[in-house]
């Protein structure tokens, strides 16, 4: 499911309203913190680097405070706020920290990377629709009861390989009753795969497996365990001659839903009658990726559409987000 570029997914960081101003290196420290809470969905395939260090201090958008959008429904509510946290912001409140702990944050991202590389070769050998549990053997027992896990049982991550639907026949019996897709985006764009991805399994037996952990020596332990049933989201590429381009759909959080980017650029938008907000991330080599979400009118359904602007333009990708908010 993930795309070879690293701007893919995951708008999972903990982002809550800003607070009062205080010293920066509390609103850091704080930040760390809520990464440790957070909750960090791994997508099938390749984890890009970017991703993990996001991970790492991208929930310092939680105190720093940075250009936030709002979106309304047709009724004024607000349903989604997005703030902006640039990576170089990040790292600037980053270099103001304790020399100690920009080596400790350094060593938790290297950790972080190599757990990532684990996880995915993990998924790589799961079969379509099955999920595992892993339980990882931490470093400090005595720390772990010092957090606040906000799903999991403590060192539980819980990974699925989703089954992939060649054409919108195959997937609508799964998705049909809460959303319509088209089979092609702009007359070119083409359906080409898509996944339905449910929210993590909780039935797994964690004391079983750090059991067997402590009786094998093992640095973690991977069991299947039954999937969820419970809709998350779906994602689904379409592809034409110049690439592809891909949308997802899910369910939209209660009330006022709250994330944050590390794009460069943040702006907001109208597709048709929605208000939506048009994030654009650039990488090294100056290839740009242009992202539009919006919660569709009427409805709790979270829509989005990204693709390289190689692909298409800004405008382009408005006109296609436009087709996919109509669909019916």
């Amino acid at each position: 499911m993930m795309d070879p570029n690293p701007f893919k997914p995951i708008q999972e960081m903990l982002i809550a309203k800003p607070v009062p101003k205080v010293d920066v290196k509390e609103r850091v420290m704080a930040a760390i913190m809520a990464k440790k809470m957070e909750e960090k969905k791994v997508m099938k395939k390749k984890i890009g680097l970017l991703l993990i260090a996001s991970m790492l201090v991208g929930a310092s958008s939680v105190w720093a405070g940075m250009k936030m959008i709002e979106l309304k429904n047709e009724k004024g509510e607000v349903v989604l706020t997005m703030s902006q946290d640039t990576d170089e912001e990040q790292q600037k409140l980053i270099q103001e920290l304790p020399q100690e702990e920009q080596v400790r944050l350094a060593a938790e991202k290297k950790e972080g990377e190599r757990k990532s590389e684990i996880i995915t070769n993990i998924m790589n050998g799961l079969k379509p629709g099955t999920t595992v549990a892993i339980y990882w053997v931490p470093k400090n027992e005595e720390e772990d009861k010092n957090i606040v896990w906000s799903k999991h049982a403590p060192n539980i991550t819980v990974v699925s390989n989703p089954v992939t639907y060649t054409s919108w026949k195959d997937m609508q019996p799964v998705v049909g009753k809460m959303f319509t897709l088209p089979t092609e985006l702009g007359g070119t764009f083409k359906f080409n795969e898509g996944d339905v991805l449910y929210e993590d399994s909780d039935k797994y037996d964690a004391e079983a497996m750090k059991a067997e952990a402590k009786r094998d020596k093992k640095e973690y332990v991977v069991k299947e365990i039954p999937s969820s049933d419970k809709f998350d989201y779906a994602t689904v590429s379409y592809r034409s001659e110049k690439g592809s381009i891909r949308a997802e759909v899910r369910v939209a959080e209660e009330g006022n839903a709250l994330t944050g980017t590390n794009a460069q650029v943040m702006e907001k938008v109208m597709v048709g009658s929605n208000e939506a907000v048009l994030t654009t991330h650039k990488s090294g080599n100056d290839d740009a990726f242009n992202w539009v979400t919006w919660i569709k009118n009427g409805t709790k359904l979270e829509y989005s559409l990204r693709a390289s602007e190689k692909v298409v333009s800004k405008e382009e990708l408005l006109k296609l987000a436009k087709q996919l908010n109509e669909t019916k």
